[in-house]
């Protein structure tokens, strides 16, 4: 089953119209989060961050909190699965050419999918990142903070990594910054403290990026949003990726063209944050984690 627009629907009826601008121009706005044993992960976060997205793009009368809400209670409701992924997504809605005027009935959809389950080396020994040739824009060229549907530079990044036997993309900006990857946010270890690039260096404001800075501040690691040049990384001790999906993972290596930029295993910090989200996966929701991976043939990537 389908939430459209306030309204739960068979999937083969849920229909959006060729005219809206989220298919014609990617303008809108999505977040996707697991769901373990039935149980929502970070839904709070999540929905803040949707609308504070819906504010940024100025959207006109976006779904409020509670209408979210109910519309994930309905479909995770209606899922046969206890886990589960719910993504949320909505786009401006239907207008005329470029102009935002005419857009005022935001399109807003809200459906239980598969769980998205990954190789178990993701978790275990860890991911291999290729640097390729896509430049990350910075925030004052794009909305980077904000999910939005205009994924194109990430789709591209990820799929030049696919070509090189590579599990993620590793994006810079165009000041040499470590940035993030298609699909995660970043993290560091550098002489002892736990590093990811700011906001300001055009990384995703990401949940599962904030929900491991939380952590480390629990835990009393020192920690610090500040950047990371590309040509530094080989000084880097420990290395780990994030996302809704994965949680935590370890970063086993960096590649480019030129052939490996770092190596790492995973260290002790890596170690104490994967242990602490688990706790606080298992805390929320009752399930372990990292779940059980099923059959290769299932992976899906975030």
């Amino acid at each position: 089953m389908i939430w459209l627009d306030g309204q739960l629907v068979d999937a083969e009826h849920a229909k959006v119209s060729v005219f809206d601008r989220g298919f014609l121009y990617g303008d809108g706005l999505f977040e996707t989060l697991p769901v373990y044993d039935g149980m929502p992960f970070l839904l709070d976060e999540h929905l803040r961050r949707l609308q504070d997205g819906a504010r940024a793009l100025r959207y006109v009368d976006p779904p409020s909190e509670q209408h979210w809400r109910a519309a994930a209670a309905a479909v995770i409701g209606s899922c046969k699965e206890p886990s589960s992924t719910l993504r949320l997504w909505m786009s401006r809605g239907r207008s005329a050419g470029l102009s935002c005027s005419g857009a005022h009935r935001p399109t807003w959809v809200a459906a239980c999918l598969p769980a998205r389950h990954y190789e178990p080396h993701i978790h275990e020994q860890g991911t291999t990142l290729f640097a390729g040739q896509c430049i990350h824009p910075l925030p004052d060229q794009s909305p980077t903070a904000h999910k939005h549907a205009n994924y194109l530079g990430s789709i591209l990044a990820f799929d030049e990594a696919q070509t090189h036997a590579a599990d993620e993309a590793l994006l810079c900006n165009a000041r040499g910054q470590v940035c993030e990857g298609a699909y995660s946010n970043l993290f560091f270890v550098l002489d002892g403290e736990l590093i990811t690039p700011p906001l300001s260096e055009g990384p995703l404001a990401g949940i599962a990026r904030a929900c491991v800075l939380s952590l480390a501040a629990a835990l009393g690691l020192r920690h610090a949003e500040r950047p990371l040049a590309y040509a530094r990384l080989g000084e880097a001790e420990e290395a780990f990726m994030t996302n809704s999906l994965i949680g935590l993972a370890p970063i086993r290596r960096v590649v480019d063209a030129r052939g490996t930029v770092a190596e790492w295993v995973p260290g002790p910090i890596t170690r104490r944050l994967g242990a602490a989200y688990a706790d606080l996966v298992r805390k929320r929701t009752g399930a372990a984690w990292p779940p059980v991976h099923r059959p290769s043939h299932t992976t899906q990537r975030s």
